[in-house]
C-alpha cells in the first residue's frame, strides 16, 4: 500500500509540474484522437519550451504520430521531433522526474523511434526489391541508420541493446549494395567483419554477405590487403563455403600467377571432387595458359598436358553432354598433334634413327588428330540439332574450321571440301 501511495503521490507531482493534464493526454493517445493529443502537447511546448515533462511528453505525442499515415503526411518529420525532444528531456531532467515518467511508460517513446525507423526502412526496402528502384533503396539506408542512430543512444544510456546491432548493421550494409553507396556498404559491413560475426542464434546464412561482398569489393579496388585478409576471414568463419576459393581462383588468374593459380585449382578439385564446373574450368585455365601465344618456356609443359587431359575426362564423366568440354577435348587432342606434326618437320636428317624418329611422330600426331574427330564432329552436329543459334556461330565455325585441319592433314580432300560448305554456309544459317 505504501509503494502504490508514493507513486500515486509521484504522478500528482508530475501533473503538477506538467501545465496540461497527462491523463487527459493519456485518453486523448489511447481514443487516437492524436490532433487533440498534439494540440494538448504543442501548447504545452509553447508555454515552456524548455520544460523537460513538456519535451518528454512531445516526444511520447509525436513518436505515435510518425506511425500514423495521415500524420506522416502532415508532420514528415514527427520522429526526428520526438528524438531530440527526448534527448533533451533526458538531458535536462535535474530532479528524475522525466527518468520517472519513462521508466513508467518502459521507455516507450524511444523504442517506438527505433521500431518505427526500422519499419519504415524495411517497407522503402521491399519496394526498392519490387520496383528495382535505388532512389527506395536509399530511402530505406537513410531510415534504417536513424534507426541505428536511436538504437545507439538507447545502448549508451544502458536501457537496452547491444554494441553491435548486428541484424541492424546487415541491414543497413544490404541496403547500401542496393543503393549502390558502396563506401557506405563497407563501412556497416567492415564493423560485422571485423567482430567476426558469422551468425546469430536465428540466422546462420545471411552472415556470409560481408566477408564475401568485401572481399570481392576491395579485389576489384586492387586493395590486396584488404582483401586477403577478408577472404581469409571468410574461408575461416565457412569453411564449407567455397566461394572464397573461387574468388582466389580469379585473384591468382589476374595476377598471372599460375602456379598459386594451379595449386589453388587442386586444392578445390580435391575439396569438390564432384563438381563439374572446377574440373572443366582448371582444364580451361591450363589449356588457355600452355597455348598462350604470348607464354614463355614452360618447364612442367608435360605434366600440365597430362593434368589437363585428366581434368577434361572427369568433366566428361560428370557431364557427358557439355559441348564445351567435348570441343575442348577435341581442340586438346588437335594442339598436341599440331604439336608433334610441327616436331616431325623439323627432323631433317637421314641417319636411320632420325628416319624412324620422324615416322613414329608423324604416327602419333594422325593418331591424335583421329582421337580430336568424334569430339569435334559431335560438337558441329549438336549445334546444328540446337537449331543454328545465332549465339552458337563463333562456336560453330571454330569448330568446323577445326576440322578443315584435321582432314587436311589426313588428306582427306571429300572430308575438308565437306567442312569448307559448312564453313562458308554458316552465315545464312546462323541468323536465329
Amino acid at each position: 500500500m505504501k509503494k502504490i501511495l508514493l507513486t500515486g503521490t509521484l504522478l500528482i507531482m508530475l501533473s503538477a509540474l506538467f501545465a496540461q493534464d497527462p491523463k487527459k493526454l493519456k485518453t486523448f493517445l489511447d481514443a487516437k484522437q492524436y490532433d487533440k493529443a498534439k494540440a494538448e502537447v504543442d501548447a504545452a511546448i509553447a508555454k515552456k519550451p524548455a520544460d523537460p515533462l513538456a519535451l518528454y511528453y512531445k516526444s511520447k505525442v509525436y513518436s505515435t504520430l510518425a506511425a500514423d499515415p495521415q500524420f506522416k503526411v502532415s508532420v514528415p518529420d514527427a520522429r526526428e521531433q520526438a528524438f531530440e525532444a527526448f534527448k533533451k528531456a533526458i538531458e535536462t531532467d535535474k530532479d528524475n522526474k522525466v527518468l520517472f515518467a519513462a521508466t513508467q511508460d518502459q521507455y516507450k517513446p524511444i523504442f517506438d523511434l527505433y521500431s518505427g525507423y526500422y519499419d519504415a526502412g524495411a517497407a522503402a526496402f521491399n519496394n526498392g526489391a519490387a520496383s528495382r528502384n535505388k532512389a527506395d533503396y536509399d530511402q530505406a539506408l537513410t531510415l534504417f541508420k536513424n534507426s541505428d542512430m536511436v538504437g545507439r543512444y538507447i545502448y549508451s544510456k544502458k536501457w537496452a541493446l547491444s554494441e553491435l546491432d548486428t541484424q541492424l548493421v546487415l541491414t543497413i550494409g544490404k541496403a547500401a549494395i542496393n543503393a549502390d553507396r558502396k563506401e557506405e556498404a563497407v563501412t556497416y559491413l567492415k564493423k560485422l567483419a571485423d567482430a567476426n560475426i558469422f551468425a546469430t542464434k536465428d540466422d546462420k546464412l545471411s552472415y556470409q554477405l560481408p566477408y564475401q561482398w568485401l572481399s570481392m569489393y576491395y579485389k576489384d579496388a586492387k586493395d590486396e590487403e584488404n582483401f586477403l585478409k577478408y577472404n581469409s576471414l571468410g574461408r575461416k568463419l565457412f569453411p564449407k563455403e567455397d566461394y572464397y576459393d573461387a574468388v582466389m581462383l580469379d585473384y591468382y588468374r589476374d595476377k598471372k600467377n599460375y602456379p598459386a593459380l594451379f595449386r589453388k585449382y587442386d586444392e578445390i578439385t580435391s575439396n569438390f571432387p564432384d563438381s563439374f564446373s572446377y574440373h572443366f574450368n582448371y582444364a580451361a585455365d591450363v589449356f588457355n595458359f600452355i597455348y598462350n601465344k604470348d607464354a614463355t618456356k614452360i618447364d612442367n609443359k608435360e605434366l600440365l598436358l597430362k593434368n589437363l587431359g585428366l581434368g577434361l575426362q572427369k568433366a566428361l564423366t560428370l557431364n557427358p553432354n557439355d559441348v564445351g568440354t567435348r570441343l575442348l577435348l577435341g581442340q586438346y587432342y588437335y594442339n598436341q598433334a599440331v604439336d608433334l606434326r610441327e616436331a616431325a618437320n623439323l627432323i631433317k636428317g637421314t641417319k636411320p634413327e632420325d628416319v624412324k624418329k620422324k615416322a613414329d611422330l608423324t604416327l602419333q600426331a594422325k593418331d591424335l588428330f583421329n582421337k580430336s574427330i568424334p569430339f569435334t564432329e559431335d560438337v558441329v552436329k549438336t549445334l546444328e540439332n540446337n537449331g543454328y543459334k545465332k549465339s552458337d556461330k563463333s562456336k560453330y565455325k571454330s569448330t568446323v574450321n577445326l576440322m578443315q585441319g584435321i582432314y587436311q592433314y589426313l588428306n582427306q580432300p571429300d572430308k575438308l571440301k565437306f567442312y569448307q560448305a559448312k564453313y562458308d554456309s554458316a552465315d545464312s544459317k546462323f541468323i536465329k
